[in-house]
């Protein structure tokens, strides 16, 4: 929770008036009971209206003050809680947006928006009643000890042996569900996965029946996380008849001792009221300490869920999972095992890791007909120590070229396109962008470098012209049109309503897949960087608009002079000045379409495969 506190700086005035004011509520609190005692003992004993009526007033007037201290107390700690979490939230946002593939692949999608969500909400309540009660349930309770001693000395001496007993008891139960909360938490990252995955593949699931399988295993996840939250809260519910039964022992034991001073004429009957409200005082300000500690405990661990993001390790061991079909337990297993490969490459001095955002940016371009990109004996896997996904993969890129990248699937295309922009970085070997190692630049300058269309295509809610905006905000009307032209666009948007304000839904669902890959088709267009990739972009479109769209291409009329196109299709890459075949993540031949055939078995197969005919290419 410490690491955090950074980003309730703006908000550190709240979060001191906060205190200070329930401290001067407790104040009031405090002089309640002995102002009564007064009432009792000196004014109905001896009938002095007077004496009462004022001392009715002074209890009015302290009622009214604590009230304001209260309502402006809850005011301040909210405002301070409620910007700590706004920050809280902003920060983590935009540190997710920043995160290496590998950080989110390993600590999963679900997983980052539970901690934006259900976990700074509890950090934000936790820092909510941390600041009204830190100060005030304290010194209610040493308030009470030495009022209750002033009135009598041996009646505290009571009161100093059930506050550490009482509060020895409610330790070891918060103590003992302390560990649920971290299991809580990973199995509601484990349910999440499992439900984004149900949901995203409904159509799947209902295509081949298996919707009662899914429910039954649902129901394994949630009794799961049923039965910590029935131990976690069996455990803190042991709180409430633990202080009822020292409550009623202790006012017995008061009442009992306080008679006897009674009869002896030591105290007045006034007074051994007061002792027994200083007693509820005491008795309740415990209990409500231990709502604060377990709810500072829940927060504390959504606060290093949070803190493992922000500080960049991504290394917490309260198991939030990944994988949605695994249970929670196999979750925490996964997690610890990709947190620890995690500690180590941050701790590795020779492994290979990425520059801070905007230390060093790429050096100037080279001329065109100059290497631009190139691969070096490069070797990925996804998993430290795990099977190579890519290997040995050498290759360049001269700007102003254009490159083919073709496979089957699995063949690692995907994978080489990602190394090509720095979202991953080579786990052997080099990946150089005018020279300059990869992992030596910054992200947002790779980003500026390429254009970028994927084979799965995704559409934000907004209209048709925002989204095509997204590749550029400071592009014209005129340059949307030209992009909606260029990626065969212009025909299907005209039909929709509002054309170019139709309002798209969220993923694009209410558009076609064709649709959707010419949209982000354009999108990359209008971005107008110097490289322009096309990973599968093209998949769902017909041979004719595919067509259309590769002339655009290759014809040099887009601002990306250097273009590197992946596809299965030998029709996509086949115009390409230079063409790397995969298979199984390793290269099988580098030429041009001509040079492929005549020399590469897998590229014939492939061609064969897809046009029955070698005889003319």
């Amino acid at each position: 929770m410490l690491k955090l506190l950074k980003h309730l700086k703006k908000y550190r005035i709240f979060a001191f008036f906060g205190p200070f004011l329930k401290l001067l509520e407790a104040l009031m609190e405090t002089f309640v009971p002995f102002i009564m005692s007064d009432i009792i003992d000196n004014g109905i004993k001896n009938n002095d209206s007077r004496l009462i009526i004022s001392r009715g007033l002074l209890l009015v007037g302290i009622a009214v003050l604590g009230w304001i201290f209260a309502i402006s107390a809850q005011f301040f700690s909210a405002k301070a809680a409620m910007g700590f979490g706004l920050n809280l939230r902003t920060a983590l946002f935009d540190r997710i947006l920043g995160m290496d593939m590998e950080e989110i692949d390993r600590i999963s999608i679900p997983s980052l928006i539970t901690r934006t969500t259900v976990d700074v909400n509890r950090a934000q309540t936790g820092l909510n009643m941390f600041l009204r009660l830190i100060l005030r349930n304290p010194f209610i309770i040493i308030g009470a000890i030495v009022m209750s001693g002033i009135i009598n000395v041996r009646v505290m001496i009571i009161y100093i042996i059930i506050v550490p007993v009482v509060s020895l008891a409610f330790y070891l139960t918060i103590r003992f569900a302390k560990p649920f909360y971290g299991r809580i938490q990973s199995l509601i990252d484990s349910i999440s996965t499992f439900c984004r995955e149900n949901i995203i593949g409904i159509r799947s699931v209902r295509a081949f029946g298996i919707q009662k399988k899914e429910q039954e295993d649902f129901e394994k996840k949630t009794a799961e996380l049923l039965g910590d939250q029935m131990r976690a809260s069996r455990l803190t519910a042991l709180n409430n008849p633990i202080s009822i039964v020292v409550l009623n022992v202790s006012v017995a034991a008061v009442l009992l001792v306080g008679a006897r001073f009674v009869n002896s004429g030591l105290i007045l009957s006034g007074s051994i009221i007061a002792l027994v409200n200083y007693l509820f005082q005491i008795l309740l300000s415990i209990e409500r300490t231990a709502s604060l500690v377990e709810a500072f405990n829940k927060a504390n661990v959504s606060s290093k869920r949070i803190a493992d993001i922000l500080c960049g390790d991504a290394h917490g061991t309260d198991g939030h999972g990944t994988g949605g079909h695994g249970t929670g337990g196999a979750a925490t297993k996964d997690f610890e095992a990709a947190a620890k490969d995690l500690e180590a490459a941050a701790k590795d001095p020779d492994g290979v890791q990425r520059a801070d955002a905007g230390i060093s940016e790429l050096p100037p371009l080279p001329s065109p007909g100059e290497e631009l990109i190139r691969f070096d004996r490069v070797s990925f896997s996804y998993e430290k120590n795990g099977r190579s996904v890519l290997s040995d993969i050498s290759f360049s890129v001269r700007r102003g070229s254009s490159l083919g990248i073709i496979g089957g699937t699995g063949s690692g295309k995907s994978t080489l396109v990602k190394l090509i922009q720095g979202i991953y970085l080579p786990t052997e070997g080099t990946v150089t962008v005018a020279g300059k190692d990869i992992s030596g630049c910054s992200p947002e300058a790779l980003r500026k470098l390429f254009s970028v269309a994927m084979q799965k295509a995704f559409l934000f809610k907004g209209s048709v012209r925002e989204n095509i905006l997204l590749g550029n905000p400071a592009a014209t009307d005129e340059d949307v049109a030209r992009a909606a032209d260029a990626s065969v666009s212009t025909e299907f948007i005209s039909k929709k309503p509002g054309g170019m304000d139709h309002i798209i839904e969220y993923g694009g669902k209410n558009i076609s897949g064709g649709q959707k890959q010419r949209l982000t088709l354009a999108r990359a267009f209008i971005r107008q960087a110097p490289v322009l990739v096309l990973d599968d972009a093209t998949s769902a479109l017909d041979y004719v608009t595919e067509a259309a769209i590769r002339k655009y291409i290759l014809s040099g009329e887009t601002l990306s002079d250097t273009k590197i196109i992946v596809s299965q299709r030998i029709s996509a890459v086949a115009g390409c000045d230079s063409i790397v075949v995969l298979e199984d993540g390793a290269v099988k031949g580098i030429g041009s379409h001509r040079e492929l055939l005549e020399s590469c078995p897998v590229y014939n197969e492939i061609y064969l495969s897809q046009t029955g005919d070698l005889s003319e290419d």
